[in-house]
């Protein structure tokens, strides 16, 4: 995070109003930092060769958004976690992707009620936030697994929203409620996120088929009073098992985010005793 700019203290003289006023323009300008600090995650991804995927010619990484090529095709792309303990990680994924379609756009969350494979709580508006996607955009929509989910989901693309739906281990969830879903995607030029369980079967007319699986990620350079380490970064396995018109493929993906890190402002930290009493 960059250092708040300012003079220093000691080589100013100034009364009290003027203190004042340098603190208040302080205190402003950290608020500002901060807020843009909400939206900052530094992101790291290298593509790594799957142990169940035919390896392919991929080009090296380039230090941009691994997942830029997969949002610029309107329609239909399916995740699931590789296990039921991975969910939160697909959820995560989900949001990292959300996070990059473009800001014109309502987000609508489809939660399928009562199923119990998706079953791991509500989204949290300040952990969107810090994975870079404004709360205030999202409509989060509850509607029983099944039928009802995959019709809310529809009228959202029709509306023009992006959607991430819930569709779990649903029967309904077939390859002709999936074409509709990606026909209402393209004609409306957005995409939809069709989260599934991690032992759903059956095939689905998405662009793209994702399983996701939560990594080991490093520990936080810092530690707590009690000598416990701080959160480290995220990081998760992302293997693409399907591609239309494309090959398969594995990506690592790692996310460090500043959480719990500020730097100390320059006017407070350099100021002697003397000078702070006036």
């Amino acid at each position: 995070m960059p250092r708040a700019a300012s003079r220093c203290a000691s080589q100013v003289s100034c009364g009290p109003h003027q203190r004042r006023a340098d603190l208040d323009r302080l205190r402003a300008h950290i608020v500002t930092l901060e807020r843009q600090a909400a939206g900052q995650v530094r992101v790291r991804a290298r593509l790594v060769p799957p142990q169940d995927v035919p390896p392919q010619d991929v080009p090296p990484p380039s230090g941009a958004d691994e997942l830029a090529p997969f949002r610029a095709e309107a329609g239909l792309h399916d995740m699931r976690p590789a296990d039921y303990l991975d969910a939160p990680a697909a959820y995560a994924f989900a949001a990292r992707w959300l996070a990059g379609l473009p800001a014109d756009r309502l987000l609508v969350w489809v939660r399928a009620c009562g199923d119990a494979r998706l079953d791991f709580g509500a989204p949290c508006p300040d952990g969107l936030a810090g994975a870079g996607l404004d709360p205030d955009r999202l409509i989060r929509v509850d509607a029983r697994a099944g039928t009802d989910a995959l019709w809310a989901m529809e009228e959202a693309l029709s509306a023009g929203a992006f959607v991430l739906g819930e569709a779990g281990a649903a029967r309904a969830y077939d390859l002709t409620a999936s074409r509709r879903l990606h026909r209402a995607a393209r004609e409306a030029g957005g995409q939809a996120l069709i989260l599934r369980a991690h032992d759903a079967d059956g095939s689905s007319a998405a662009l793209t088929r994702w399983r996701i699986s939560a990594l080991q990620g490093r520990a936080a350079p810092w530690r707590g009073a009690g000598g416990l380490p701080g959160l480290g970064s995220q990081r998760l396995s992302a293997i693409l098992e399907r591609r239309r018109g494309g090959a398969p493929a594995a990506f690592e993906l790692e996310w460090e985010e500043d959480a719990l890190r500020r730097l100390e402002p320059a006017a407070l930290a350099e100021r002697t005793a003397q000078a702070a009493a006036g």
